[in-house]
């Protein structure tokens, strides 16, 4: 059980902490938004570096954060957390009863308000985060908060949000999440859906913002579970919307029925870039913020980054969830994005594997395209371990299963825009067929592990082997 902090205060709480760890990196100098923040964000990421703080943007009267959560080891620190393998059963431990948030009347996040013409985005966040991308983009990792027109649920959720105007922001929220499923119920209606979009904010939120949970599921429930505490949440001034206390900047307005306008292109987590679209517009009437406030902006690519991280962990856990309580002995889970997922079960029984496969495309809600099983001696954190079962443990006419024509991401670049939304689940049992060796009585082969020596050798000589300490 994890004992280290993950009740963050506040974003800049979790940044004194890097700073103090050598891994926050200021940049002093002025930055051009159109390609600098770019160029140096894109090899930070690449090298696992630190968190990038930009003081002074050309055209911008506030400084940003980049790279917050962009590696392995500071996602698991916002967690309080050390080892992805620990990852999964530690998430479920801390969410098993959700922590309700505690209502403040008055919060760090309403310090300062604009309005009507005090508001112009690009002095807030003027960033070209891709070479070929169709215009700013303030909301990389903005948060959209909504609530269900009828129950009043609250979502929270990450989706791409280009500058269309002083005020304006397109909102690129697919049919699929729930967001735009709140979205549909007021446009059904005719009427004008209330939202708030965060930023800054302790990053607890950032993950579960990024949770492919079941419907009508609170956000900021799982957020409270995951810090051991409450988080402080107030209501917006402008619309019935209620915000975490201490996010640095919320957005506060409407995304009106029946208007679209194109935005984008973008590229994506995906490594992508994604097409212009034409999606419902967000205005924002009031934006209210903290004394001295910080941007949050994020490259979005490909592992490393924050959207790798943002679209694939959080999301797997909660798949793990789902998975371990249908299923009889699953023992991990391993998500890249949200298009593959790689279990780890105790075999059972003949046909275990494709239950686990079922159950993945079946009652989780990520929407995995590929997944792939294997078994208990896998160390699924090592991609060598899996490649290894993959060439030593599978006969494809056998063990892959190809399901064509399931629901899929909207982003996946491997279809075309006609079939968007669409996709072909790939399975793969790369268990050890013991249930065919027992048929013709014979014994699987022994792998050559050797871990009673691997443990005496340790013992005696773990200390003197000195590469393994670099």
């Amino acid at each position: 059980m994890s004992k280290a902090k993950a009740n963050w205060y506040d974003m800049r709480e979790f940044l004194e902490y890097l700073d103090k760890k050598g891994d926050l990196h200021r940049i002093g100098d002025e930055v051009d938004p159109d390609w600098e923040i770019n160029g140096i964000t894109r090899i930070g990421l690449q090298e696992h570096g630190p968190a990038i703080q930009f003081d002074r943007i050309k055209g911008c009267d506030y400084p940003m954060v980049t790279n917050l959560l962009g590696t392995d080891r500071r996602f698991l620190a916002a967690l309080g957390m050390e080892h992805w393998s620990t990852f999964n059963d530690e998430w479920c431990r801390r969410t098993a009863v959700p922590v309700k948030p505690r209502i403040v009347s008055s919060a760090p996040c309403q310090e300062v308000v604009l309005e009507g013409d005090e508001i112009d985005l690009d002095r807030i966040c003027n960033t070209i985060w891709h070479q070929y991308d169709g215009g700013r983009f303030p909301g990389t990792l903005s948060v959209s908060i909504t609530k269900d027109r009828e129950t009043g649920v609250h979502n929270a959720g990450i989706y791409r949000m280009g500058t269309l105007g002083k005020n304006k922001l397109g909102w690129g929220a697919p049919e699929y999440t729930h967001g735009r499923q709140h979205y549909i119920q007021y446009e059904r209606h005719g009427e004008p859906m209330p939202m708030a979009v965060v930023t800054g904010y302790d990053p607890t939120v950032f993950i579960v913002a990024s949770t492919r949970t079941p419907p009508n599921v609170d956000e900021f429930e799982i957020a409270g579970g995951l810090r051991g505490e409450p988080l402080d949440m107030v209501k917006c001034q402008s619309v019935d919307i209620f915000v975490p206390a201490t996010c640095e900047f919320v957005f506060e307005g409407f995304v009106r029925p029946a208007h679209r306008e194109i935005e984008g292109g973008f590229g994506e987590y995906t490594g992508y870039y994604g097409e212009a679209r034409s999606n419902p517009v967000f205005e924002v009437t009031r934006v209210t913020m903290r004394k001295n406030p910080i941007y949050l902006g994020a490259r979005e690519q490909w592992y490393p980054s924050e959207s790798a991280f943002a679209v694939g962990k959080s999301s797997q856990a909660v798949a793990y969830q789902t998975i371990k309580a249908l299923v009889p002995g699953v023992l991990d889970l391993r998500c890249d994005v949200t298009y593959e997922a790689i279990v780890k079960i105790d075999k059972l029984f003949p046909g275990h594997a494709q239950q686990v496969m079922d159950a993945v495309w079946g009652a989780t809600y990520a929407r995995y395209k590929h997944v792939i099983v294997v078994d208990k001696d896998i160390d699924i954190w090592d991609y060598d371990s899996v490649h290894w079962a993959l060439s030593t443990r599978v006969r494809a006419d056998r063990d892959v299963n190809i399901l064509p024509r399931r629901a899929g991401q909207w982003l996946d670049p491997a279809v075309s825009l006609r079939e968007k939304g669409w996709q072909t689940g790939l399975g793969i049992d790369a268990t050890m067929c013991t249930e065919e060796y027992e048929f013709w009585g014979e014994k699987a082969p022994r792998t050559v592990d050797d871990p009673q020596i691997v443990d005496r050798t340790l013992a005696k000589w773990g200390s003197k082997l000195t590469w393994r300490k670099r």
